[in-house]
């Protein structure tokens, strides 16, 4: 019986990098030149960013017991091949330095790059993994990706800054051509793809936005109708009175609206702000790579129907499927949350 574990395969990956920084620290610089100095920073990051990953992410999901005890089989293959893949990679400098140093490849620093980035995601995916089966034993919490998880409480924040979005959002994944035309970003935790389409690039600012109609009103709106829709809890109110950092009271997921550039006619065009949709992402289904999107407005709301049971009166308002996509979750909220759409002729572009 196998005793591997994540904890233990990511030691040999880290005794690994540590075998192919100490040759290089210790080998002779008196002749290097650009090339050697930028191979050993690239091992020296790696090494910190695996580091990092470790610490943090097991926060994620319980504590530290957890991670490095897991022994899901998908996260254990991820990290043997990895395990492979670094010792071949250490092995490369040990050759290296018993031939007499001399120049090195450039193309080793490119393999320790993707090294390096291929580990930052083993590591999330294995996170999301212990985080799914979490979820399923405990049969409650949210739907939502792992790696959207981070990106939606940081959004719940009071005074949020776009910057501190933009940061969360590059921990959790990466954005990237995607065919001609389109625009998608890719979930380091769930390799799920959103894309936005015919869009020349992400922008990095929200267009300025009215402040929303008081939660508290439409709450009470909502109460006079029993199939209309009310607040679960107090998370919706509690948000609409925190702000994105472009507006005093209003939310970063309410201010979802940002413009963009058409990758075919060069015009510009209104979509979702992208930290919005990554913070509202679900893992792709089976079989697909593509996620689907909830509303941040409608995923604490319900309405209730004529029954026994307080369970069986409760319909919630969202399907817990979400959205199929960036493109129907943007058709849905402008036409289902109209009230918060501002014209954009009092909007200031950025």
């Amino acid at each position: 019986m196998s005793h591997e574990t994540v904890g233990s395969l990511l030691a040999v990956i880290a005794n690994s990098l540590n075998d192919g920084l100490r040759i290089l620290m210790f080998a002779d610089k008196r002749a290097w030149g650009s090339d050697e100095f930028e191979q050993l920073r690239l091992l020296e990051e790696t090494l910190d960013e695996a580091k990092k990953d470790f610490q943090e992410l097991p926060a994620l999901v319980n504590g530290r017991f957890y991670y490095e005890n897991d022994r899901i089989s998908e996260s254990l293959e991820d990290l043997r091949d990895l395990c492979t893949r670094f010792e071949l990679h250490a092995q490369t400098f040990k050759d290296w330095v018993r031939q007499g140093g001399g120049p090195i490849d450039p193309n080793w620093a490119h393999e320790t790059t993707i090294l390096r980035r291929d580990l930052h995601r083993a590591q999330c995916r294995a996170a999301r993994r212990i985080h799914t089966a979490q979820q399923v034993d405990s049969a409650t919490g949210s739907a939502r990706c792992l790696g959207a998880l981070q990106v939606y409480r940081v959004q719940q924040r009071p005074n949020v800054s776009v910057d501190e979005e933009r940061l969360v959002c590059a921990q959790t994944g990466r954005f990237e051509r995607f065919g001609e035309h389109d625009v998608a970003f890719v979930c380091d935790f769930c390799d799920g793809f959103l894309v936005w389409e015919d869009l020349r690039a992400v922008p990095t600012t929200r267009l300025q936005q009215h402040q929303p109609q008081p939660i508290q009103n439409v709450t009470s709106n909502a109460n006079a109708n029993a199939n209309t829709p009310t607040s679960a809890t107090n998370t919706a109110s509690n948000s609409a009175q925190t702000s994105s950092g472009s507006g005093e009271g209003v939310t970063a997921s309410t201010n979802w609206q940002a413009r963009g550039i058409t990758m075919t006619t060069s015009e510009a065009k209104t979509i979702v702000f992208a930290p919005v949709a990554i913070a509202n992402h679900l893992p792709p289904e089976l079989g697909d790579f593509r996620c689907r999107v909830l509303c941040p407005h409608c995923d604490e709301y319900y309405y209730e129907e004529q029954g026994e049971d307080d369970m069986e009166r409760v319909r919630y308002v969202q399907d817990a499927r979400g959205f199929d996509g960036v493109k129907a979750l943007q058709e849905h909220l402008e036409w289902s949350h109209a009230s918060i759409v501002p014209s954009t002729s009092s909007c200031r572009i950025m």
